[in-house]
């Protein structure tokens, strides 16, 4: 190759090389970037909002996989777990199959701290569970519920995890406070899913008023950085280097917690609502009442020409 070619051609290949290198570059700075703005979202998420749960309230997890969750709640929390009782549906010996030594870490530290462990407890009929069913509790906490009945179809796999909710909620509706019964306050069912598909064809709010027990209240956001030391885990279990460790399961989908109280609560909250709003219309008008009297008699004054 004669010196000028070799020249050019050395040429062009160094400046596509420094090109190749800037857009590396570039791309890294993007990532950076990404990465520091999940960052900042997810600090300014946990500033602004607080844990759900309070030190006083009676809590019943349920479907629980390495306790991670509940140990979070009865460590750093609501530090303590005297009200806090945390099941799972797995015998102990199968949980210690699925999650190996950390649900053994878990429960063992949740106990230290005063919180009850149950094995073998199913959701959809807690009423069978003899240390449960004749307790009340103010929050009922069911995390990222799943059948787990690994059917392909979505359609038939969509059904099963509404009869899962449904079958759920009208269990859990059992057990919920009522000040009607003499307690404080009004208690809570909280189910936090994924966001997106096949989750929100699940449609959680209609599986709960279905029952005729429930209505929706609220809905918020699930950040696990509220939660230290939770690790989010599916239900088949955990296996190292196949499965995704901490929450990368889940923080990328933009879980949410619905809450559900009893169809009484809500119905009386809209009627305190009417109630509240007749209330401010009638102190309303009879501010205006006058203002519109004078009103009406300066726009016509009486004549002097009579």
């Amino acid at each position: 190759m004669p010196p000028k070619k070799l020249k050019s051609a050395l040429n062009n290949l160094l400046s596509a090389q420094k090109e190749k290198q800037k857009k590396s570059e570039k791309q890294k700075r993007a990532q950076q970037w990404e990465q520091e703005r999940r960052k900042k979202q997810s600090q300014q998420q946990t500033q602004k909002q607080k844990t759900p749960y309070e030190f006083n309230d009676k809590i019943l997890l349920v479907g629980e996989g390495n306790f991670s969750f509940a140990r979070s709640l009865v460590e750093s929390v609501v530090h303590g777990g005297d009200n806090i009782t945390a099941t799972c549906f797995d015998s102990e010996e199968v949980l210690a199959q699925k999650y190996e030594d950390e649900s053994k870490d878990n429960i063992q530290v949740i106990e230290e701290l005063g919180g009850t462990v149950l094995f073998e407890v199913d959701a959809t009929q807690l009423e069978k569970c003899k240390a449960i069913k004749q307790r009340k509790f103010s929050k009922i906490v069911f995390n990222f519920p799943h059948a787990g009945a690994g059917i392909k179809d979505q359609d038939r796999n969509i059904q099963s995890n509404q009869v899962l909710l449904k079958d759920f909620f009208k269990s859990a509706a059992k057990l919920l406070q009522s000040r009607v019964e003499g307690d404080e306050n009004d208690g809570e069912i909280h189910v936090t899913l994924k966001s997106g598909q096949p989750y929100d064809l699940w449609s959680i709010r209609t599986m709960a008023k279905s029952t005729d027990l429930l209505r929706p209240k609220t809905a918020f956001p699930f950040v696990p950085s509220l939660y230290p030391g939770y690790a989010h885990r599916r239900t088949l279990g955990f296996k190292e280097g196949l499965s995704k460790s901490g929450n990368e399961e889940i923080i990328d989908k933009k879980p949410k917690t619905y809450v559900f109280v009893r169809s009484q609560v809500m119905q009386d909250e809209i009627d305190k609502s009417k109630e509240g709003m007749a209330k401010k219309r009638s102190v309303m008008r009879d501010m205006q009442g006058p203002n519109k009297k004078k009103a009406r008699t300066s726009s016509h004054p009486e004549s002097d020409e009579d």
